[in-house]
């Protein structure tokens, strides 16, 4: 794998990613709000989630759908990632340790395209997001 993502002719159907972790923390919450506008109080505020039905603050599914869509560039390249698609299925807590799995669905030889599946765990197994990507990888030199 190169610095640009993993090559096209090195993809095979079936192969995994290499998965990335990340642990959740409410200072996570905290940034990602003021970064993203989203100060919604269920994500910073316990009393209001509480409130709410939740056990406690829980993380932005946009978070969430970014740690898996990391993954899929690091494996890809920056730039080459063409569709990705995504369902949030649960909230993450924090405390979480949230992990990606993508596997090559299919490789079209022809317009140099992979297909990925893509899924964000917890710790407890839980999916948190899952989707699909399509990705024009580049070509070794």
């Amino acid at each position: 794998m190169s610095d640009r993502g993993e090559f096209f002719e090195d993809i095979e159907v079936g192969a995994h990613a290499p998965a990335r972790e990340h642990r959740l923390t409410r200072t996570d919450l905290v940034m990602y709000a003021g970064a993203s506008q989203d100060y919604n109080p269920l994500h910073h505020d316990d009393t209001k989630a509480q409130a709410a039905g939740m056990p406690s603050v829980f993380g932005h599914g946009m978070f969430s759908a970014g740690l898996l869509a990391t993954a899929l560039t690091d494996y890809v390249g920056i730039g080459n990632l063409r569709r990705f698609q995504v369902r949030f299925t649960r909230q993450s807590w924090p405390g979480d340790v949230l992990s990606t799995e993508i596997v090559v669905r299919s490789k079209d030889e022809t317009e140099r395209l992979v297909e990925l599946d893509c899924r964000l765990l917890s710790d407890s197994g839980a999916v948190v997001v899952e989707g699909s990507a399509t990705a024009a990888p580049h070509r070794r030199p």
